[in-house]
């Protein structure tokens, strides 16, 4: 398989993102940062897509960003170095607001910029043995953007301690944090997989899509806005072709149509 990004299909809707750069334990570069970001544009425009799969390849998800690219940042002018995170900002917009379930599958390794990226999909998946952190104070750089990402999904003082202390940790302790969804024994990983993956194949793309984006537009206003947004969104799929057909399989006691 040829390192950088790679894209599989299957005739369910699924695409899986492999990121494999063995070398490096799937370290991204600045390529493969384009290109995972180019992909998630390309997914949340697909009709065909369903669901969103990133995994690593070789059983190892993603050890973070690779120290050359980091390195070669070293002496540059201010230009340069906002347009290099300026990319890395895109790729966390492309996933984090990809219309489409996104599903992260950690193994070995999810660090820095690999947790970042787990953290911004809406469903993570670990195997226990799975070694999760944020190494980037050091090498003397504040982890913004994972920062943001952390912090926004566990409470304070955990996240200020991980990211501070730059300690790792297992898949058991990160899902008891509320950093990722779940952790299971390697050998069930790929059964807990599937079985997310068919539940959310059961569910209604479009209804999906929408609660998507209710949470976009709820999640950081206060109570009396989201609730008001929460009326407006119900109201209108309330009336579409995906509500008819769920309810009416319902009461047929059959799988919908979608």
């Amino acid at each position: 398989m040829k390192d950088g990004i790679q894209i599989e299909r299957d005739d369910r809707g699924i695409v899986t993102f492999h990121i494999n750069n063995p070398a490096h334990r799937n370290a991204l570069n600045d390529d493969m940062i384009a290109a995972l970001t180019a992909a998630f544009k390309a997914a949340a425009e697909d009709r065909h897509c369903r669901i969103v799969v990133l995994r690593g390849t070789g059983g190892i998800f993603c050890a973070g960003r690779e120290i050359n690219d980091i390195q070669a940042l070293q002496g540059a002018g201010m230009d340069v170095l906002n347009a290099a995170y300026a990319r890395l900002l895109e790729l966390n917009l492309a996933a984090y607001y990809c219309p489409k379930p996104v599903v992260s599958v950690l193994e070995r390794y999810a660090l820095g910029a690999g947790i970042m990226i787990a953290g911004w999909s809406d469903i993570a998946l670990a195997e226990e043995e799975c070694l999760i952190g944020y190494p980037e104070v050091k090498i003397g750089l504040p982890p913004t953007q994972t920062t943001i990402q952390l912090i926004r999904g566990v409470h304070r003082k955990a996240a200020v301690e991980l990211l501070l202390t730059a300690r790792n940790i297992r898949a058991p302790e990160a899902a008891r944090l509320g950093l990722i969804t779940r952790a299971v024994p390697a050998a069930d990983l790929q059964a807990e997989v599937d079985a997310v993956l068919e539940a959310l194949l059961v569910a209604s793309p479009e209804a999906v899509t929408r609660t998507k984006q209710m949470i976009w537009k709820t999640e950081d206003t206060d109570y009396r806005s989201a609730i008001t947004t929460g009326v407006d969104v119900i109201s209108v799929a309330a009336a579409t072709a995906s509500a008819r057909e769920g309810i009416t399989a319902f009461v047929e006691k059959r799988r919908p149509q979608w």
